[in-house]
């Protein structure tokens, strides 16, 4: 499947606008059944599953740094772009969500 076939089976949701999420702060949103993590970050906007891919454990609480999320439970870090893990090896990525903003409005996609 293309990137563009990718995007365009996303369905995006206006979750909430920009101006309600500071800068160095998450938001915690439940879509189609999901946990996603909404970070304003140093360089934007992103989402990403509410699971750390190490033990599975939640990420909402964990510190936000330039574009990285740390893990509360053990303090891995992952970049919140790409959701590689950072200076840790042997980690699965973490999974990312699309996310534009339209309007001053903060959108995430998701498949379906």
């Amino acid at each position: 499947m293309s990137v563009e076939n990718a995007v365009a089976d996303l369905t995006y949701h206006d979750l909430l606008s920009a101006d309600d999420l500071p800068l160095g702060q998450m938001r915690l949103f439940t879509l189609a059944g999901e946990e996603v993590l909404v970070c304003h970050a140093a360089g934007g906007f992103f989402a990403v599953r509410n699971r750390c891919p190490h033990a599975e454990s939640p990420l909402v609480g964990g510190r936000l740094r330039q574009n990285s999320i740390s893990c509360p439970l053990h303090g891995a870090r992952f970049d919140l772009a790409s959701g590689g893990a950072l200076g840790g090896t042997g980690y699965r990525p973490l999974a990312c969500f699309s996310v534009k903003v339209e309007g001053g409005r903060v959108l995430v996609g998701v498949k379906g």
